[in-house]
């Protein structure tokens, strides 16, 4: 059964909420919801529940916002945005791997190399449940309108561009309560990590440029930041 990990409101009308395998942060305010991220096609009614969690309700949706492609934090959004009538809007340069004109996607050959290592054969499996095989991608999708986004919930983000997981990969950082949202260009923990709670890269094999992915991880400016909400793993308070 699946099933949240925990939801933490870390800021007034910002939830966080650590999914069965991955991690999605639910804004409200002003009778509207957007989301960032939304887990696997298996996560939509958990999605739905941490809407009510935050005291609104899932036909308040105006909009998903996708920090990447995968289909870990892509996978419900189409059904999201056909229920509820919302929008899906990521990078420019992120649109292709969203609408599925090309996949920037871990296979199954990827992880031969790490079979044999402790949690890889587990992990695998549930994500393939999950809905991790399916066609996730949402031809409907379009890109973030500007560098900083003015949510319909009172909220605004700003752009971060951080390619190397995939190549339109996007931070979300939200000034005000100095969150920012990181995705997977860094994480703080993950079934195939041993360390949790500590900022960190995935394996090498989740991303599509490694190189990249790393001068992503690097230049990231955390003076600023106050709270990191990680696409995996529990928050982080610097």
């Amino acid at each position: 059964m699946r099933e949240i990990r925990s939801t933490s409101e870390v800021a007034p009308g910002i939830l966080f909420v650590e999914g069965p395998a991955s991690n999605w942060t639910v804004f409200h305010g002003d009778g509207a919801v957007e989301l960032v991220d939304c887990g696997y096609p298996a996560d939509r009614p958990l999605v739905e529940a941490s809407i009510r969690a935050a005291g609104a309700e899932p036909a308040d949706l105006r909009r998903i916002l996708i920090t990447h492609g995968h289909s870990d934090h892509l996978g419900s959004s189409r059904e999201l945005a056909v229920r509820h009538g919302a929008a899906v809007q990521t990078a420019a340069a992120e649109l292709p791997n969203v609408r599925r004109e090309v996949t920037e996607q871990v296979t199954v050959a990827d992880l031969l190399p790490s079979v044999l290592k402790r949690g890889t054969v587990r992990w695998a499996v549930e994500a393939i449940r999950a809905g991790g095989l399916g066609d996730v991608g949402v031809p409907s999708a379009t890109a973030f309108d500007g560098d900083t986004l003015e949510l319909s919930t009172g909220h605004r983000l700003h752009v971060v561009a951080t390619p190397g997981h995939t190549s339109g990969h996007a931070c979300l950082f939200e000034p005000d309560a100095r969150v920012l949202i990181t995705g997977d260009v860094v994480v703080t923990g993950h079934a195939l990590l041993r360390e949790s709670g500590e900022l960190q890269q995935l394996p090498a094999f989740f991303h599509h440029d490694v190189a990249a992915a790393a001068a992503s991880a690097r230049s990231l400016d955390l003076c600023d930041t106050a709270i990191v909400l990680p696409g995996h793993g529990p928050l982080l308070r610097l």
